[in-house]
């Protein structure tokens, strides 16, 4: 390398290491300015900024229906900036999201010391994945100016202690225990001292003095080495005003990889001893150099700088990754520090107030049981990790480790019916919530199989399907709703895990992307039929959900299609609904003006038979259709003694015009259906060929082909494929 792109090469890394911000540090004064310009930024512990940082990346969510009356709370929350920020991200399904949020918001309430917080599921449900996504984000947070908060440091000035030491030398202890500079306030003056530094502020005065979250800030108590540098130097100096310019406030640096603020401990992770006169003291550190200065400054072990690995995380985050092996006495020994908040070191007490995590399987629960220990099961808050329930989480998770482009490799809805194979082999066949809810499951077949998991799938999603019958939405209430998420609680600990998941749709994807056409669900019906192991299939996967998911997907695309192949004319089925609500109310062989549309009609039993079929979908005898017509006059002198000028906006036109437009949908596919023509002008679209046939069809032909496009997010080429699909698999017979 040349000097000039040497020079340049360092110039530049000047100029980038420059720009990172330093570690701040600031006179006491100037740390309790900041507290009195900002406090709820400035005083807060481990548990409030660890809330604040959940919820600064996640925010307040969105309930999907804030006007339903029967809303449970059960919150849509986006984690991905808080989880999915790495390589290897973890993507929360929404049971688990409202979980964790929950959890996270008791830490705000201030139920948060005494407690280890355990996070179990079973293997491969992407625990380990979790929580280092969650620390790593703690981290980055912590480095901007709303995630800093402050630890205490000492800068000593030597020279007001000792002549000979020269003036101007300064003596730089760090808390061991990173305790917070406001904790230095003595204890029976800090209640006193707070209200003085707030005298105006009423609100945060109400705050910090009644709320259990600031409860920590007037009886919390500093570590022993800051009070014994604290009691030493005013014994030595006389004077707590030089004693409070000694005293720093510095940001509290968050380093995983140095154990400090966030310790991990691993299951093979030895503990580190250190021996004193042949005796183990266990995980007991000091520092030598600075301990000599001390003693010399202050008198022998007047000032003991001792401390434990515990609390190199004090106020910070301690974890336990699986609980076994050499953390299995890790977890014992945390029984009496987190029951009473102290930790003995030595001859000295160490206060200790760290978030606690850990992560379990769940024999591991067989450590607590099998110690005797079940005082300490009282300790531990439970958050479970199952298996994703949710299928656009389980597709998200596709995406990230094959890459957005697979999922243009699929048609519509396929992807995302791979993913629910894939978690019914999680759910309980048997809910008894669903069984209250809807008695006659059967009656859905069309949409949903006969245990209901494709419907517990969208539930679980936030998701209340729109071919639920009025009555079942109606019967939906908040008590049945909490009774099915309580459900999806208990699911998601058999079936394929993660791991199992990510390798069966990579086999999946490898037999069925490198073909011409698109993957559709005659794939995965042959894959999960024929191309995993009977074994496999028949443990994981319940009998019959495979067909009703297919049955469902067909009589989906069905309507899809010939939703994009209608195009009727609104005013021509407005005037026909007006022209027969006002006939109804004539006998037959009348001849009659509509004074809704001024168009001149002739009630004949014809007319009533024409109109009763499209509204009701079926032909009707004559005595049928003269009663059906009887049954609408009735409703009719309801309604026009209501809406006599806006007859539009009653109920039963609004009725009527709906059943109208849903019949001519339902048969909009019968003429073209069995005509050869059509199907060989789709396979010809967009190919010389496509022009050799009739104008009428054609016409036809692109409607539906852009409709489904447009409508239904198809490609050209997919949207070919699924009408193709509907008209070879004899699909309009099929659900006629």
């Amino acid at each position: 390398m040349n000097m000039t792109g040497m020079d340049d090469a360092l110039e530049y890394l000047r100029s980038e290491i420059s720009k990172k911000e330093r570690r701040v540090v600031l006179d006491f004064e100037d740390y309790l300015k900041l507290v009195s310009e900002d406090p709820e930024r400035v005083l807060r512990n481990i548990f409030q900024l660890f809330y604040d940082m959940v919820k600064h990346y996640v925010g307040e969510g969105e309930d999907d229906s804030p006007c339903d009356p029967e809303s449970i709370g059960f919150i849509k929350y986006d984690c991905s900036r808080l989880l999915s920020i790495s390589d290897n991200p973890f993507f929360a399904d929404r049971l688990f999201a409202n979980r964790f949020i929950r959890q996270i918001e008791s830490l705000r309430r201030g139920f948060q010391q005494n407690r280890i917080y355990a996070y179990e599921g079973p293997s491969g449900c992407g625990k380990s994945t979790f929580l280092n996504n969650l620390l790593k984000t703690f981290v980055e947070y912590t480095n901007t100016r709303n995630g800093r908060i402050y630890e205490v440091l000492w800068e000593i000035d030597t020279s007001f202690f000792s002549k000979s030491a020269g003036e101007d030398q300064k003596l730089v202890i760090p808390c061991p225990s990173h305790d917070y500079p406001i904790l230095m306030i003595p204890k029976e003056n800090r209640r006193d001292f707070l209200r003085r530094l707030f005298p105006d502020k009423t609100e945060i005065n109400s705050k910090i003095f009644k709320n259990k979250e600031y409860e920590w800030v007037l009886t919390g108590e500093v570590c022993t080495v800051c009070k014994s540098i604290f009691e030493a130097c005013l014994d030595k100096l006389g004077s707590a005003d030089k004693v409070f310019k000694m005293l720093k406030a510095r940001a509290y640096n968050f380093d995983r990889r140095l154990g400090e603020g966030i310790s991990i401990y691993n299951p093979g992770d030895r503990a580190a001893w250190v021996a004193s006169d042949g005796k183990p003291l266990g995980e007991i550190f000091t520092n030598e150099p600075l301990q000599e200065k001390l003693n010399k400054l202050f008198g022998v072990s007047r000032v003991k700088y001792v401390y434990s690995s515990l609390a190199r995380t004090n106020n910070g985050i301690h974890v336990l990754m699986d609980v076994k092996g050499h953390n299995e006495e890790r977890l014992l020994e945390l029984h009496n520090v987190i029951s009473e908040g102290v930790h003995k070191v030595d001859d000295v007490e160490e206060q200790v107030n760290s978030l606690f995590f850990a992560l379990m399987n769940p024999e591991d629960k067989e450590v607590i049981t099998d110690n005797q220990m079940e005082s300490f099961q009282g300790r531990i808050q439970y958050n479970k990790i199952p298996y994703v329930l949710e299928s656009d989480t389980e597709v998200d998770i596709y995406r990230s480790i094959f890459g957005a482009q697979v999922v243009g490799r699929f048609l519509p809805r396929v992807l995302e019916n791979f993913a629910r194979v894939i978690i019914s082999s999680r759910m309980n066949k048997v809910c008894k919530p669903l069984k209250e809810w809807i008695p006659d499951i059967e009656k859905y077949k069309k949409y949903c199989d006969e245990d209901g998991l494709i419907l517990r799938m969208s539930i679980y999603a936030g998701i209340i399907p729109n071919w639920l019958s009025e009555e079942d939405r109606k019967k939906f209430t908040a008590p049945i709703r909490r009774a099915l998420i309580a459900e999806g609680e208990v699911e998601g600990r058999e079936g394929f895990s993660g791991r199992d998941s990510v390798s069966l749709f990579s086999e999946f994807f490898s037999r069925y992307s490198t073909r011409t056409n698109l993957i559709n669900m005659e794939n995965i019906e042959d894959f999960f039929k024929h191309r995993i192991g009977r074994d496999q299939r028949d443990e994981y996967i319940p009998k019959k959900f495979l067909g009703s998911l297919v049955g469902s997907y067909e009589y989906a695309v069905l309507n899809e299609m010939k939703e994009s192949l209608y195009s009727y004319n609104k005013d021509q089925i407005s005037r026909d609904v007006l022209n027969y609500l006002y006939a109804v109310n004539y006998e037959l062989g009348a001849k009659i003006k509509c004074p809704f549309t001024g168009e001149e009609i002739e009630v004949s039993i014809l007319f009533f038979k024409l109109m009763a079929s499209r509204i009701c979908g079926r032909d009707m005898s004559n005595e049928e259709t003269l009663r059906f017509a009887y049954e609408v006059q009735k409703k009719y002198a309801v309604a026009i003694a209501k809406e006599r000028d806006h007859l539009t906006g009653s109920d039963l036109y609004k009725e009527l015009q709906g059943a109208y437009v849903k019949n001519l949908k339902e048969k909009v596919l019968h003429p073209f259906i069995k005509n050869p023509n059509f199907r060989e002008a789709i396979k010809s679209f967009n190919t010389p060929e496509f022009k050799t046939f009739d104008t009428r069809l054609k016409e036809y032909v692109v409607v539906m082909l852009n409709n489904l496009v447009k409508k239904f997010g198809y490609t050209q080429q997919g949207a070919k494929e699924i009408c193709l699909y509907v008209i070879e698999k004899g699909l309009v017979e099929k659900f006629s």
